[in-house]
């Protein structure tokens, strides 16, 4: 029988691994394999059948994917909580399945490796926090049919809300590290312009991110200098001035706003009048000293690459120290 959705385990781990093992089950096999292929560093995982507080011996993880491939899950919802007597239980237990491939997944919300992680010698054992997590969904999410390579799987619409649900299910469970020292950053060749004409940004409906603080535009192959506080967002809205006359979840200085923005977007004939987006509602933040000029480069060659494609995230205490080059945030995302 599938798993429900959102479990109704009141024990936090079992709650938590119960959530995201029902959202794997019920979107397709591809896409499953793709976000634990993503999350073990493994390639061609083959999952059949979904099982939470599988009973091993002196030992039940959390939950357990298997066929050919065993995957199971220790699931933490408190920072230094790994215990390493559990973990050496359950590779003992799983010595006794019969799968191929055999991986214990240690998923916590710590930022880095835990030491008891790190102790166990044993190359069954990957470590991987929520974050990680958060970030393999927004990559599946980015997916698109004229875009996506023939080995990966497109989620259908059903199941990216599947896929949204779980990123902020793990949001309100604060698995995810804090917002307060994260910049989203985004590629805007279009949005840098109607943020200094509107003071909004504007993106596909219901797209991913992670919660933060503040916005900041890639664009002319550098980091502007305006880094806007986010104050709210809509997840999706028709830009038309009938909609946005009558949504009810503006406030009246966001309706204001917003209808100048969509008046604007009809008197240009712009193809944003009349699309469905999300829209994030920014103010004054900070200014940088100068643009972060990008300088990264591909990893076999010296050409330049864009140090954003669509999206990525930086620490905003290494960006309000006023870097000169890209690869100065490079190991903050």
């Amino acid at each position: 029988m599938p798993n429900p959705l959102f479990s109704t385990y009141t024990q936090g781990e079992n709650r938590v691994t119960s959530t995201v093992i029902a959202v794997l089950e019920h979107v397709n096999n591809q896409l499953a394999e793709d976000i634990l292929e993503a999350l073990t560093d493994e390639s061609d995982l083959s999952l059949v059948s979904f099982d939470n507080q599988v009973t091993g011996v002196d030992s039940i993880p959390d939950a357990a994917i298997k066929s050919s491939t065993a995957l199971w899950f220790e699931t933490k919802t408190s920072r230094d909580a790994v215990d390493q007597e559990q973990l050496e239980n359950h590779l003992h237990a799983l010595d006794e399945d019969e799968a191929e491939l055999q991986r214990l997944i240690v998923l916590t919300p710590d930022a880095r490796l835990p030491d008891e992680v790190a102790t166990v010698n044993d190359e069954r054992i990957v470590w991987a926090n929520f974050d990680s997590l958060i970030d393999t969904i927004e990559t599946v999410l980015e997916r698109d049919v004229g875009n996506a390579e023939a080995s990966m799987s497109v989620p259908t619409e059903r199941e990216a809300f599947l896929l949204r649900e779980l990123s902020r299910f793990l949001y309100d469970e604060d698995l995810v590290s804090g917002r307060e020292d994260r910049v989203l950053v985004v590629a805007a060749r279009k949005a840098w312009p109607e943020y200094q004409e509107h003071g909004l940004y504007f993106c596909q409906a219901n797209r991913s991110f992670k919660p933060v603080d503040h916005l900041a535009f890639y664009t002319d192959g550098e980091i502007k200098t305006a880094v806007p506080s986010v104050t709210d967002a809509i997840e999706s809205i028709e830009l038309t001035e009938e909609t946005v006359r009558n949504h009810a979840d503006l406030s009246q200085s966001q309706r204001e706003q917003l209808l100048d923005a969509v008046t604007q977007f009809h008197k240009e004939e712009s193809e944003r009048h009349g699309e469905t987006e999300k829209v994030i509602f920014l103010r004054d933040g900070i200014t940088l000293d100068r643009p972060v000029k990008n300088d990264k480069t591909a990893s076999d060659s010296d050409r330049t690459v864009a140090f954003v494609q669509g999206h990525r995230y930086v620490s905003f205490s290494k960006l309000r120290a006023n870097p000169e080059y890209t690869t100065e945030l490079e190991d903050s995302d």
